[in-house]
């Protein structure tokens, strides 16, 4: 197991103005300044905590509420239009933290991770496999998921995050620590019905701020990851061949991040064209920020 060591301060740009000097760093994707795009329209997403943006269709996002609401996901565009509803058969919602699109044996896949804890009481975590919708369509749609059970080593851990690799599908969770380090799991490359024990692989601490992560996406292109806290936003570098547990060991930079009250969610979107991060209130706002290639 590895301790990362926190992203220098360099890499927050903060190193120059201490010291007088300037200081390179290219490890920031060149985004605009993020901007208020719409609100959330469907009045059923009251708690998000979650959003992935599809690779098949273009300006679509998935988001899922927290705890409480059925099996069931949303399909909403970059203002917060309400696209489509999904009922996910087979899956039940207890703690229900992020989503991520990526491949799997089925072809491609979202990744439904209930992995919430906040009591620290679960004997269990689950992550549902369902095939990305065909289509996108108003109303309400059935989808059939399969779970995939798991366990950490030394008993519960809370966490909010779920990372997996775009080319790969490898998956990696990151823990949700209220003093101290996160800590990093790895699943591996999961299938339908597994029962794994998860393995940890490092800790880390962002550059600035707590490590109490809420949500965290990988780049489709695999160059970089986004992880965000209630009130900050950093982007790791990564390479396609690196695991996000090695680019979480890399330098950090810290991205500009709308303010928003409850800051829950954050995705890339199709093609690494921008970032959307959402907070986890009923009709909370959409905020979007631009990025170059």
């Amino acid at each position: 197991m590895t301790t990362f060591r926190p992203a220098s301060l360099c890499a927050l740009g903060l190193l120059g103005a201490l010291a007088g000097a300037g200081c390179a760093d290219d490890t920031c994707p060149s985004c605009d300044p993020p901007r208020h795009s719409g609100e959330l329209q469907n009045p059923a997403i009251i708690e998000l905590s979650g959003i992935a943006a599809s690779f098949r269709f273009d300006d679509v996002i998935y988001a899922h509420n927290d705890s409480g609401d059925s099996s069931r996901f949303f399909a909403i565009d970059s203002t917060g239009k309400d696209l489509a509803t999904f009922e996910v058969e087979g899956a039940a919602n207890e703690d229900w933290e992020d989503i991520a699109r990526a491949p799997c044996a089925a072809g491609e896949c979202l990744y439904i991770a209930d992995i919430g804890d906040n009591e620290l009481a679960r004997t269990s975590y689950s992550i549902y496999l369902v095939e990305e919708p065909a289509s996108i369509e108003p109303g309400t749609h059935t989808l059939a998921s399969n779970r995939m059970e798991f366990t950490y080593p030394d008993g519960q851990v809370n966490a909010e995050v779920i990372l997996v690799h775009p080319t790969t599908g490898e998956v990696t969770i990151v823990s949700k620590a209220e003093i101290g380090p996160a800590s990093i799991f790895e699943l591996g490359t999961i299938s339908a019905d597994d029962d794994i024990v998860a393995k940890k692989v490092g800790e880390f601490e962002p550059p600035d701020g707590s490590s109490k992560f809420t949500g965290g996406s990988i780049h489709p292109g695999g160059t970089g990851i986004l992880l965000r806290t209630k009130s900050r936003l950093f982007h790791y570098p990564m390479t396609i061949e690196q695991t996000a547990a090695e680019a979480l060991g890399g330098e950090a930079c810290q991205l500009e991040l709308a303010e928003e009250t409850q800051g829950e969610a954050v995705t890339w979107l199709r093609g690494g064209a921008g970032i959307v991060t959402i907070a986890e209130s009923r009709g909370a706002a959409v905020n979007v920020a631009s990025c170059g290639s």
